[in-house]
């Protein structure tokens, strides 16, 4: 009787360890499950972190090369502009040597003398223009052409014989750089004659 109940007990005492033992097992697999998924939480707020300072960082570099483009644009601005001015000063300048050869190129060839300044003016101009060409400068005269008034001043207007507002005599060239005029041309221009009773019955 004690016998087969010292091996009853014996069989519930190892019944109940084989279950404690499942038990902390059990326990040990959830608690294995739990670090996974803090290790796995951990990760996805690391990488968080990594992509949005990735963002940060693309957005500054972005926000700097904007800011380096914008500088530079405006000092190129900066520099055209003092260099339109600079060139804008100096066009009086080639407007006094063109009416100097106007008034001495004709009697160049009937006195020596003359000649030998008109030379040396010439010289003095082809340098000027030079200078121009390499800064972009271009001049225009636009005798002959239409009249537009983006690029010319009109300092009269009469009736001709044109079809259209015509460019009949310019009293001063116009400039301009890469196409912005620094200075329009001043001329006269001819307009249509205007249309009389004849004009309008014999069309």
């Amino acid at each position: 009787m004690t016998e087969e109940t010292n091996q009853q007990n014996d069989e519930n005492t190892s019944q109940f360890a084989t279950e404690a033992e499942e038990i902390d097992a059990m326990k040990g697999a959830n608690a294995g499950k739990t670090a996974a998924a803090d290790e796995n939480n951990g990760m996805a707020e690391l990488q968080r972190k990594v992509d949005e300072l990735t963002g940060d960082l693309q957005r500054e570099r972005a926000d700097f090369a904007n800011f380096r483009k914008r500088v530079i644009t405006e000092k190129a601005q900066q520099a055209a502009q003092s260099s339109a001015r600079l060139l804008t000063d100096l066009l009086p300048a080639l407007d006094a040597l063109d009416q100097f050869f106007a008034a001495y190129l004709p009697k160049a060839e009937a006195d020596a003398g003359i000649k030998a300044i008109v030379d040396g003016v010439q010289l003095v101009q082809k340098q000027i223009s030079r200078v121009f060409t390499e800064a972009g400068v271009e001049e225009f005269n636009p005798i002959g052409s239409e009249f537009d008034p983006n690029m010319m001043e009109a300092l009269t207007m009469q009736e001709a014989d044109v079809e259209q507002d015509t460019v009949m005599q310019v009293f001063q060239k116009g400039y301009r750089i890469e196409g912005k005029v620094i200075r329009p041309a001043r001329v006269v221009v001819g307009k249509p004659k205007a249309k009389t009773e004849g004009d309008t019955v014999a069309q």
